[in-house]
C-alpha cells in the first residue's frame, strides 16, 4: 500500500511541474517519491510499478485529448489509455533497468549519475522514428526559467534532464541514508546550473540588438494570430470568412513596420496555393508591404497532399516551399494501419481529411527565398530606416508537431537556418493545457540551436522567444491580433547544433561499459581462479 501510495504521490507531482500546472521548481523533488517506491521490490515489481507510474502522469498530462471528442468520439478514449499505457512502458523499462545498480558497489553520487543518464537515454529514445512522441519530458518543467535551461545549449533538452533526475536521487539519497551531505551537492548542481545560465545570458545582454553588426541582421517579424475554432477552419462553407480574417489582419499592417509577416499553419480549407483567386490577395499584400508573408497551406502536387508553408517574396512570386515531414501518427496526416481502415470504411474518422492523407516532405530544407528577396534592415538609430541590398537569410518552418523534436530544429540549423518560425494549429484542444505544453517546446528549440524563434498559432499561443529562451512576447488571445517584434537572425552554431545528442551518446557507452566491466571481469578472473585450485 505505501508502494502504491509513493507511485501515486509521486505521478502527480511531476504532473503538477509541468508547463501549465502548479510551478516547475517543483520537478527537482518530484521523482524521490518513485525511489522510495522502488527500495527493496524485485525486477518484475519495478517494472510494474514504474508503468502504473508513467501510466497514471501520461494519462493526467494527456487529458487534452478529450478535446478531440467531437471527432473521434468513444475511439478517443481507447486511443487516450492506450497511449498513456504505452508510454508508461518507458517508466516501467527506467524501473527494471535501474535494479542492476543495487547489486554494484557504488557510492551514491557515482549512482546517482547512472541512474540520470538511464532516463536520459530512456527519453532519447522515447523521440526516435516516426512514432517518437517527446511529450512529458521533465525538462518540460524549466521552461520559464532561461537561467536552469542554457545548457541545453551544450547538451540540449538531455543535459537539463539529466540534471533533474541527478538532483531528486540526490535528495533521495540524503532522506533515506539522512546525510545532508547528498542535500547540499544536489543544491549546489542547481547553483552551479543557475550561475552558468545566469553567467550566459549577462554574456548576451551585453550584445543587444543595437550592437555590433547587428544592422545587418536584425530584421521585424509581425504574427498574425487567430483563434478560430477547429470546426470553422474546417468547413469550406468558411472559406470567405477566413480569408477575410487574415486579410483584414494584413490591412493593419504598414510598409515602414514590417520585414517578413508569419500566418499559421493550413489558415484556409482550400489548396491556396493552386486557386489564384484565394492566393492573389496574400502576393498583393507582400507587393504592398515590400516584405516577405510565410503562410500555411494543404497543397495538392503530382497527385498528393502536403502540409506545406510557403514563402511569399516581396514580389508577390512563390519563392520556395516547405513540406511537412515528420507527420503526426495515427491521425490526418499519417495513419501506419490506413490499408485495414480503408477497407473498414473509417477512414474518415477524424477531421475533413481521411486518415493518413498525408504525403511526408523530402528533408528538414529552410526556406530558401533566393536573391529575389531583398530585406529591408533598420539601423539601430531610432526612427530611420534603410534598405539593404543583400541576398535573404534562410529561415526554418517546422510545422506543429515538428516543434517537439530537439533533431528537427538541429537539422534545420545544420542546413542553414537562421531563425526558426513555428506555424501551428492547435485549434483541436481547444484551451487546454496542450498549448503551454506545446509552446515551452519552442523555448527548448531557441535555447539549443541559439536561434530566435517565433510561434505563430491558430488557437494556441503565439510568441516570439529570443535565442536564449527568454519569451519576449506572447499570446493566447482567443481574439485575432498581431504581434511585432524585432529578432535577429544568427549565424554561429551552438555546441548541440555541431555536436548533436553527444550527451545521450556519452551516457550509452556509460551504462553500456558500467554493465560490462563485472562481465569483463569475471571472464578475465575465472581462469586465473582455477589455475589457484
Amino acid at each position: 500500500m505505501l508502494r502504491a501510495l509513493f507511485v501515486v504521490l509521486a505521478a502527480l507531482l511531476v504532473l503538477l511541474s509541468m508547463p501549465g500546472y502548479l510551478f516547475g521548481e517543483l520537478i527537482f523533488v518530484s521523482l524521490v517519491p518513485l525511489f522510495f517506491a522502488f527500495e527493496g521490490s524485485t525486477p518484475r515489481q519495478r517494472f510494474l510499478l514504474g508503468w502504473l507510474c508513467g501510466f497514471l502522469f501520461f494519462a493526467l498530462l494527456l487529458d487534452w485529448l478529450y478535446a478531440l471528442w467531437d471527432w473521434a468520439g468513444v475511439f478517443i478514449v481507447l486511443g487516450h489509455l492506450g497511449l498513456a499505457g504505452l508510454l508508461g512502458l518507458w517508466w516501467g523499462l527506467f524501473g527494471v533497468l535501474s535494479y542492476q545498480f543495487d547489486s554494484f558497489k557504488l557510492n551514491s553520487v557515482i549512482k546517482a549519475f547512472f541512474i540520470a543518464a538511464l532516463w536520459v537515454l530512456l527519453e532519447y529514445l522515447r523521440s526516435l522514428t516516426k512514432f517518437g512522441f517527446t511529450w512529458g519530458f521533465v525538462s518540460d518543467a524549466l521552461y520559464q526559467h532561461p537561467q536552469l535551461i542554457q545548457i541545453a545549449s551544450l547538451t540540449g533538452a538531455w543535459g537539463v534532464s539529466l540534471l533533474i533526475v541527478l538532483v531528486n536521487f540526490l535528495i533521495y539519497r540524503a532522506l533515506r541514508e539522512r546525510r545532508l551531505r547528498y542535500g547540499v551537492l544536489a543544491l549546489g548542481l542547481i547553483a552551479l546550473d543557475w550561475g552558468y545560465g545566469q553567467a550566459s545570458l549577462d554574456v548576451h545582454l551585453r550584445r543587444p540588438l543595437a550592437g555590433e553588426g547587428a544592422q545587418s541582421r536584425r530584421i521585424i517579424i509581425a504574427l498574425i494570430h487567430s483563434n478560430v475554432p477547429q470546426r470553422a477552419r474546417s468547413d469550406p462553407a468558411q472559406l470567405p470568412a477566413l480569408q477575410n480574417l487574415y486579410l483584414s489582419q494584413l490591412d493593419q499592417l504598414t510598409n515602414e513596420n514590417v520585414d517578413l509577416v508569419i500566418l499559421p499553419e493550413s489558415i484556409v480549407p482550400a489548396y491556396l496555393l493552386r486557386q489564384p483567386d484565394l492566393l492573389e490577395p496574400y502576393q498583393e499584400h507582400a507587393r504592398r508591404l515590400g516584405a516577405a508573408l510565410i503562410v500555411g497551406t494543404i497543397d495538392y502536387r503530382d497527385g498528393k497532399l502536403f502540409n506545406t508553408a510557403a514563402l511569399i517574396a516581396p514580389d508577390g512570386k512563390i519563392a520556395d516551399l516547405y513540406d511537412k515531414v515528420q507527420l503526426v501518427p495515427f491521425s490526418t496526416e499519417y495513419f501506419p494501419l490506413i490499408g485495414l481502415l480503408r477497407r473498414l470504411g473509417i477512414e474518415n474518422l477524424i477531421g475533413p481529411l481521411p486518415l493518413g492523407a498525408l504525403t511526408p516532405g523530402e528533408g528538414f530544407r529552410p526556406l530558401d527565398p533566393g536573391f529575389a528577396w531583398t530585406i529591408r534592415l533598420r539601423p539601430p538609430v531610432a526612427g530611420s530606416m534603410e534598405a539593404h541590398a543583400q541576398r535573404a537569410k534562410l529561415v526554418a518552418t517546422p510545422i506543429c508537431f515538428e516543434s517537439i523534436f530537439p533533431q528537427i530544429s538541429r537539422a534545420f540549423v545544420r542546413n542553414g537556418a537562421q531563425a526558426l518560425f513555428i506555424i501551428t494549429n492547435d485549434a483541436w484542444f481547444k484551451g487546454s493545457k496542450a498549448l503551454e505544453q506545446h509552446f515551452a517546446k519552442a523555448v527548448f528549440r531557441a535555447v539549443e540551436t541559439g536561434r530566435y524563434t517565433a510561434q505563430t498559432a491558430n488557437g494556441g499561443i503565439s510568441g516570439v522567444i529570443d535565442a536564449q529562451g527568454r519569451i519576449l512576447t506572447a499570446t493566447r488571445a482567443e481574439q485575432a491580433q498581431i504581434l511585432q517584434e524585432t529578432i535577429l537572425l544568427q549565424d554561429h552554431a551552438t555546441l548541440y547544433v555541431q555536436l548533436g545528442d553527444w550527451v545521450v551518446y556519452l551516457v550509452g557507452v556509460l551504462l553500456a561499459g558500467v554493465r560490462l566491466i563485472p562481465l569483463l571481469v569475471s571472464f578475465v578472473t575465472a581462469p586465473v581462479a582455477r589455475l589457484t585450485l
